[in-house]
């Protein structure tokens, strides 16, 4: 093992070898930063242009590619609230509040620390693990899945500092969203509308992209942000020593952080995302004072990117021991493996074990790199608070479309995306917590598919839960959660209620009662009906109880005033699937540019000119990307004569 590790070393950073990750990272952080993007599509494409490298290259590549991708997406999400990748969503809940208070450069330069420390417990429990690793993970069945999942949810609540009782509402709701598609159970599809498309059900990405990305865009017309992004007078320094020093001093956090992180990547199938809400959950939990987080608590911030980064040597376990994909880039990872004749298994812990450690210290270094140009960069990456956020929200629309396009070139991705960024506007301007329906939504398929299987095995007599300690221990964690969580939504019935607190929740009643009733009808399976039932019951409960808070000031019913900017935006939002549908994707883009324009600039001859000439420049650029770069098969469009 010695041997390998010393082989490993000199194929990371023997020269020029050594300009192979520095590439991959510098390559994944610029992507990365990019909102709604994510290391998974330049993935894709490097895929493809390394099927003739050799194996420690192609690793070198890949495990830099693995660790750029993570930290540089956190920056969006502390400066315009807005992840570069779904992982990412949970920095934004403290970071963001802290940038907001005066404190980007602290924000900014804790969050590359937590990041260094995570990567590097990450790997050191990596290397520590693999002598062990396959009764580990022989360890880790759909029964522990089921209980992680389950400690998932039960933690979420914990993340918003509004009602919990919200919270709880907004993570049945999520559930039942994930549920749209396919039954794992009986294979039926569910609550589709008859769309073939939806069989498959709500693609991650779409929903993700559409919840912050878009939500966010819809907010910046509206001049929301316009009293918030004002930054307030620090009452402390604003330093990147002060960031640097605050992860060390909440040192235990940033441990138990990344241990979570590293044990929740090693999973297959989990990945960062629910990594990093656990992670947060722990923090709120474990901390003697909660009522700050959401509100710029810098343990908020040091605990989900511990755990992001501490996750990428985890996702490594399940992808060198049995092919199974960690996360998301793990898919891509274990593709390469195959590709280059490398058999995850007794062969890459045996024979091939230098070309594994090459994997985890380009890995490693990549990590590590992202985090000293974050520190170094600091500053100016600090400057980007100052950019008019108004400026950029059509570049990243559009850049957040043709990204949903490349996907699977269906308007339903739009679809779904525009939905949830109206449904994510709405319940952040009428401040309910928008992340415990995003992660549930996350974490839907994942529960079902794992109680499934295990609900099976039980019936064969194929589980016994105390022959299983890790599914013990999981279980413990899943009690002390829940009876937490039930503290916390039992005392939280002071704050003021509004009367768009009562139509949500009443919105939020009648769906569960008309997917209660599709799923009676239809036959759907136990999990479902259950879900159904439960969000039919909550709402009604919370509606109700609003209902005798507000009394005579409920009626006449009249919905809050939404700023004139950001219903011109959501209209042309709403617009833009049937104008595709309509004229086809290159001209519906090309028209939606104009129409966008010609709200925002001077209804005059010059206006008009250069509404024009960006509609034009947007139409030729798609027709260039779809029909020569990507060369995606477009739906038709009603009317056949436009591209």
């Amino acid at each position: 093992m010695l041997d390998a590790i010393l082989i490993g070393l000199s194929n990371t950073f023997s020269w020029p070898g050594i300009l192979i990750p520095i590439l991959g990272t510098l390559l994944a952080m610029i992507v990365a930063f990019l909102p709604g993007i994510g290391g998974a599509s330049i993935m894709a494409i490097v895929l493809v242009l390394t099927a003739s490298w050799t194996s420690e290259s192609v690793l070198l590549l890949f495990g830099a590619m693995v660790g750029g991708a993570t930290f540089m997406g956190s920056i969006t999400a502390i400066l315009f609230n807005i992840p570069g990748g779904a992982p990412n969503a949970a920095t934004l809940l403290d970071g963001f509040p802290l940038s907001q208070h005066g404190y980007p450069k602290t924000a900014i330069s804790c969050a590359a620390t937590a990041s260094a420390v995570g990567s590097v417990i990450g790997v050191l429990v990596l290397i520590l693990l693999i002598p062990i690793l396959q009764p580990v993970i022989a360890q880790v069945g759909p029964l522990e899945r089921l209980l992680l999942g389950i400690w998932g949810l039960t933690t979420i609540v914990a993340v918003p500092n509004s009602s919990k009782a919200k919270a709880a509402i907004m993570c049945i709701l999520g559930l039942l969203l994930s549920m749209i598609g396919s039954d794992p159970v009986t294979g039926n599809s569910r609550w589709t509308l008859g769309s073939e498309q939806l069989v498959q059900g709500i693609g991650t990405i779409p929903a993700l992209l559409g919840f912050f990305t878009i939500a966010e865009i819809i907010s910046w017309q509206a001049c929301s942000f316009e009293s918030t992004r004002k930054v307030a007078q620090s009452p402390g320094e604003d330093s990147v020593k002060r960031g640097i020093l605050a992860v060390f001093q909440h040192r235990w956090l940033s441990l138990r952080s990344s241990i979570i992180g590293t044990l929740v990547g090693i999973v297959p199938g989990v990945g960062g995302t629910v990594a990093c809400f656990i992670a947060y959950g722990h923090a709120t939990q474990s901390a003697g004072d909660s009522s700050r987080f959401g509100d710029g608590d810098i343990r908020g911030l040091i605990a989900p990117e511990a755990a992001i980064d501490a996750k990428d040597g985890g996702s490594l376990l399940p992808a060198i021991a049995f092919g199974l994909p960690g996360s998301e880039a793990g898919v891509f990872l274990v593709t390469v493996l195959f590709m280059h004749g490398m058999v995850p298994g007794t062969t890459m812990l045996g024979s091939q074990l230098p070309l594994t450690f090459t994997l985890i210290f380009a890995l490693l270094f990549s990590n590590l790199l992202t985090s000293l140009v974050g520190v170094a960069a600091t500053p100016q990456l600090a400057k980007l608070k100052n950019i008019p956020l108004q400026h950029l929200t059509l570049p990243v629309l559009v850049f957040s479309l043709l990204l949903l396009i490349q996907l699977n070139g269906q308007l339903l991705d739009i679809t779904s995306a525009i939905l949830f960024g109206a449904l994510g506007y709405f319940l952040k301007r009428y401040n309910w917590p928008r992340v415990p329906l995003v992660i549930a939504f996350v974490l839907g398929d994942f529960l079902e598919r794992n109680l499934a299987i295990t609900t099976r095995l039980v019936e064969l007599d194929r589980i016994q839960l105390l022959d299983r300690p890790a599914a013990l221990v999981t279980a413990v964690l899943v009690v002390i959660s829940g009876f937490w969580m039930y503290r916390t939504v039992r005392g939280n019935h002071s704050q003021e209620a509004t009367k768009a607190d009562f139509v949500i929740a009443a919105f939020s009643a009648f769906g569960g009662g008309v997917g209660l009733a599709v799923a009676l009808l239809a036959g759907y399976s136990g999990f479902t009906i259950a879900a159904a039932f439960v969000a039919l019951t909550a709402g009604t409960v919370l509606s109700l109880n609003y209902f005798r808070r507000l009394q005579s000031k409920l009626f006449p019913l009249r919905w809050p005033v939404i700023a004139q900017e950001g219903n011109r935006t959501l209209a042309l939002l709403l617009c833009l699937p049937f104008l595709i549908w309509l004229v086809g994707l290159i001209s519906g883009l090309a028209l939606f540019v104009f129409s966008w324009l010609m709200t925002v600039k001077p209804r005059n001859r010059r206006g008009v000119i250069i509404a024009l000439l960006w509609a034009l420049f947007t139409g030729v650029l798609c027709y260039l990307i779809f029909e020569y770069l990507w060369n995606l098969g477009l739906p038709s469009p009603l009317i056949p004569f436009l591209p």
